[in-house]
Formats: C-alpha cells, sequence, structure tokens
C-alpha cells in the first residue's frame, strides 16, 4: 500500500484486562491510532463465499473491525502472524456471517484478480454449513484461481497434516458472557526452506500444526510482502438484520471479545509482540469501532449496526 494511513482520534476508552504477556520476545514498535485508507476496492471480504450467499451484490452488507501492519511501516519484514480470540456463539440465520480471524494478503495491482491471500479463524456461516454452530476455518484466495474462493477443504488446495484437527471442525466448548471463557490461539507463519504457509490451530492451550498451503498456491506470495490483519467482521443480506459481532457487546461494557497477545512473525520464524498501536479498519458509522492495541490486545465487537 502506497498511502500513509491518515490519523484520527480514536473515541473509544481502552479497557485494560490481564494479557498474555511473556519477556522473551522483542516488541514491536507501530504508529497507530489511525484508520486505513484503502487505495482499491479490495476488501478481506474477497476470502468468504458471498457469491453464494447472495447474487445481488448491493444487498449483501459488510462491516469490519480490524487492526493491520501495513509492509514499510518499520524495519522489519513479517511472514506471519498468532493471536488467542475468545469464541463465542450466536443463532444466526442464512444470509448472516459473524467471525473473526487472521488475513495475510498481498493486493497485486489493486485488482481483484491479483489479489493473494489466506484468512483463518472462526466464524458462524448457516449458508456454508447449514447449521449456527462456530466453525475452525481457513479460507484462501489467489489470482490464480481468477477471483475463486476456495473454503475448508472444499476444493483442492490446503494439504490436511492433523489427524485431530480440519478446518471446518465445530469449537467446542464457547465463551459464556457471565461464565467461564473459551479461546483459541491460532497461528500462522512462511517456513522460510520451502515457502509454504503453515496453520496452528490450539483451542483453550498452544496451537499444533493443521497443515499447510503449498508456496505454488499463492504465487503472489511468495517474494512479495504482505499486509496482516487481526479482527472481526460481520456480513448480512437484506433484509436481514446485521448479526452480533465478536461477543455482541461493545467494548465499554466491559463484556467485549478480545485479540490477546498479538505477535508478528518473521522469515527466520522469530515472534515479536505487538506492543503498540496499528491502525485500525472500522465501519464509516462507528457500530464496530475496535480499541486501540495496548499491550498486545485488543476488543471489538457490538449487538449489530443499523444499515
Amino acid at each position: 500500500m502506497e498511502n500513509s494511513p491518515q490519523t484520527i482520534v480514536i473515541l473509544l476508552i481502552v479497557l485494560i484486562v490481564g494479557t498474555l504477556i511473556g519477556g522473551c520476545f522483542p516488541s514491536i514498535d507501530e504508529q497507530g491510532k489511525s484508520t486505513i485508507t484503502w487505495t482499491s476496492h479490495i476488501h478481506p471480504d474477497f476470502f468468504l463465499p458471498y457469491d453464494n450467499l447472495t447474487s445481488d451484490e448491493n444487498s449483501r452488507i459488510t462491516y469490519y473491525s480490524s487492526h493491520t501492519w501495513l509492509p514499510g511501516t518499520d524495519n522489519h519484514d513479517y511472514y506471519g502472524a498468532k493471536a488467542t480470540l475468545d469464541v463465542y456463539g450466536f443463532d444466526l440465520e442464512h444470509g448472516q456471517a459473524s467471525g473473526a480471524a487472521i488475513w495475510i494478503i498481498n493486493r497485486g495491482d489493486g485488482e481483484p484478480s491479483s489479489l493473494n491471500g489466506i484468512q483463518f479463524g472462526w466464524h458462524i456461516f448457516p449458508w456454508l454449513y447449514k447449521d449456527s454452530h462456530t466453525h475452525f476455518y481457513t479460507s484462501w484466495i489467489s489470482g490464480e484461481t481468477h477471483g475463486k474462493i476456495c473454503v475448508n477443504m472444499k476444493c483442492p488446495g490446503f494439504h490436511l497434516t492433523s489427524t485431530s484437527i480440519a478446518p471446518g471442525q465445530v469449537i467446542s466448548p464457547l465463551s459464556h458472557i457471565s461464565g467461564q471463557k473459551s479461546y483459541i490461539t491460532i497461528r500462522i507463519f512462511k517456513e522460510r526452506n520451502s515457502g509454504n504457509w503453515h496453520i496452528e490451530f490450539g483451542a483453550n492451550g498452544e496451537p499444533e500444526p493443521v497443515g499447510y498451503f503449498p508456496k505454488s498456491l499463492l504465487p503472489g506470495l511468495i517474494e512479495n510482502p504482505v499486509e496482516i490483519s487481526f479482527g472481526g467482521y460481520v456480513v448480512h443480506k437484506k433484509p436481514r438484520l446485521s448479526p452480533p459481532m465478536g461477543s455482541g457487546y461493545v467494548p465499554a461494557s466491559g463484556k467485549a471479545a478480545s485479540f490477546s497477545s498479538l505477535r508478528l512473525i518473521d522469515e527466520d520464524e522469530d515472534e515479536y509482540f505487538i506492543k503498540k498501536d496499528l491502525p485500525y479498519t472500522a465501519d464509516m458509522k462507528g457500530c464496530y469501532t475496535p480499541t486501540s492495541i495496548d499491550t498486545s490486545q485488543f476488543f471489538y465487537g457490538a449487538p449489530g449496526c443499523v444499515d
């Protein structure tokens, strides 16, 4: 991305809670408290099969709440990320979706046909699964697929290596607002020797290898810098209502969902805690604005938004 983010004041108060901070990793110093100015019409919603959700593009509304590390903002290059996310469930309907994820993307020349990227995390997607459960998922897109989005194991590409974890599986147990929290920890990194992108997943524990995306599957990520985003999103098709994001509570409530232990991973697979704020993307109405990153953590979410 060539344009610098435009600085604005973040209006939400950061709620500090216990974080998963360790002392064995260096930190990332970033300039934050800003919004991302998209230089093209490419957005993270290209990573889900919305063409099947609705045939009318104008009837689909997507909201984001995310923080992004941009290439060239410091003297380091990163090719991976790790984060811990608390996980929730909602009773959604066909035409609604809600989730939280990490994105690794290269936008190419700014056209959808040149977008290469990986997205993975948790989501609730009744159209895709025919249920309203919370699922672990992966998705990817490449210029070689002519704009086709591949989710989980529904098309060739992702190489599954685990015998106990697979993209698309239901996550259980889930977090309760007034009770115990459940978490997933997810990690992605590009292996230096092979160039393959490895995915790891852990439920209430350290992540374990799940599989990998071969280097050849995503040619736009081979020698190019990548953007790395952390955040939540919701989608709905009119006249369905905008669904809850995160826990369904805003950050100021003290009950919001979070991303914690945020880390970036370099080409040597060294992990760096993100201890300063990163630029954020949110809807213009302010329904789903995330908090600033503080001690490698931020909060996000809301019960919905009036279109």
